[in-house]
C-alpha cells in the first residue's frame, strides 16, 4: 500500500478520530442536557450512588432483562453480542499496557465469532421482522461492525501482525510519539473501518450505556440538590 496512504491510516488518522469522537460525545451531552424529558422519572429512576448506576448498567448488559423476558431470540443474539464485543475491545484496549497476554488468540478468536454472528443474526432479524421500521442507518452500523469484526478475526487467526510491533504503534499512538503502523494491507483495511466505526459510534443508539449513565447521573444530582 502507498507509504503516504499508510502514515494517513496509521498516524494522523487516530488523531482526527479522537477528536471526532469526543466532539461527538460532549455535543450529545449538551443534547441531553437541554432535551425535554417530561416523564424521565418515571422511565429512569435515580439510583443511590455513582456505584450502583454503573454497577445496574452492568448488569443489565450481561443480563438482558428486557430480551430475556419478551424474546429469547433477540436475548441469544444480544448476550453473543455484546459478550463478544466486550473481550473483543477489551483485548484491544489492553495493548495500551502490555503487548500480549495468555491465550489472548483464542479467546479473541472467540469473542469477534460471537460478535459476529449476533452481528448477523440481528441483520437477519431486522430484516425477516416487519414488525420494526428498519432504515439505512440500522444496517450500516451492524454490517461495518461484521466487516471490522471478520477482517480482525482473519488477521488474529493468522497472526498476521506482530503484537511486539502493534503494541508500540499503539502506545506510540498514545504518548504523541507515532510511528507507522505494521505495514499490511488487511490491517490497514481493518483499522481504517474500525475507526469509521468509531466515529460512527455517537452518532447511533450504540453509545446508550452512556447515555443511560448520564441521565441516570443528571436525575441523581438533581435530587440531591433538591434535598
Amino acid at each position: 500500500m502507498d507509504e503516504y496512504f499508510t502514515i494517513f491510516i496509521g498516524i494522523y488518522l487516530p488523531y482526527i478520530t479522537l477528536v471526532v469522537f469526543i466532539v461527538a460525545v460532549i455535543y450529545n451531552f449538551f443534547k441531553w442536557i437541554f432535551l425535554p424529558r417530561p416523564i424521565m422519572w418515571a422511565i429512569f429512576p435515580a439510583k443511590k450512588s455513582l456505584a450502583n448506576i454503573l454497577f445496574t448498567i452492568a448488569t443489565r448488559i450481561f443480563s438482558l432483562p428486557g430480551p430475556r423476558k419478551f424474546d429469547k431470540l433477540i436475548f441469544t443474539l444480544a448476550w453473543m453480542f455484546h459478550i463478544g464485543l466486550i473481550v473483543s475491545l477489551t483485548l484491544h484496549a489492553k495493548y495500551i499496557f502490555i503487548p500480549h497476554l495468555p491465550y489472548e488468540y483464542e479467546v479473541g478468536t472467540i469473542a469477534g465469532m460471537l460478535a459476529a454472528i449476533g452481528s448477523v443474526g440481528f441483520i437477519i432479524r431486522r430484516y425477516v421482522d416487519k414488525r420494526a421500521d428498519s432504515y439505512f442507518a440500522d444496517y450500516f452500523a451492524l454490517i461495518l461492525l461484521i466487516i471490522t469484526l471478520s477482517l480482525g478475526q482473519y488477521i488474529r487467526m493468522f497472526r498476521v501482525v506482530e503484537s511486539t510491533h502493534l503494541w508500540t504503534w499503539v502506545q506510540g499512538i498514545l504518548t504523541l510519539n507515532p510511528i507507522p503502523p505494521p505495514v499490511n494491507t488487511l490491517f490497514l483495511i481493518h483499522i481504517v473501518f474500525a475507526q469509521i466505526y468509531m466515529i460512527y459510534l455517537p452518532f447511533k443508539t450504540l453509545i446508550h450505556p452512556i447515555a443511560i449513565f448520564y441521565g441516570q447521573k443528571i436525575i441523581l444530582d438533581q435530587r440531591h440538590f433538591k434535598g
